[in-house]
């Protein structure tokens, strides 16, 4: 009788874990791509709803986009950027193609902290 009932019981456990393996993936699950090119600045129009989400402090910060000027602003070289949560301050910094043989022309925004590490970064939200 026990070898049953261990039988039954590993069955059990094991059709409830493909079950869960098979289940098709939540639709509460958001991906999004962060802003890291001009372009990406420059689709943004007033309006639109912006997450700045800083690294630092594991917290994200709703914005609205004021106006286009002020999007541009987010990638500007030199500019900062404060987390309104912790309050600290990332630099805005350019990256260029990481080799000449590369054959994107296109820069990089990022984010990063008085170290140099990237800190934050910027993601659209759908409306």
């Amino acid at each position: 009788m026990k070898p049953i009932r261990i039988l039954l019981i590993s069955t059990l456990l094991v059709g409830s874990a493909l079950a869960a393996v098979a289940a098709p993936a939540s639709k509460s699950v958001y991906s999004a791509s962060a802003r890291r090119t001009d372009d990406d600045f420059k689709s943004l129009k007033a309006g639109d709803r912006i997450a700045l989400v800083c690294k630092e402090c594991e917290s994200v910060t709703v914005q609205t986009v004021e106006s286009a000027e002020a999007a541009m602003k987010l990638c500007k070289e030199g500019e900062t950027v404060v987390c309104g949560s912790c309050n600290k301050v990332a630099k805005v910094v350019r990256r260029g193609p990481r080799s000449k043989t590369s054959t994107s022309t296109a820069t990089e925004v990022r984010y990063v902290n008085e170290k140099g590490e990237d800190c934050m970064f910027i993601v659209k939200l759908e409306s």
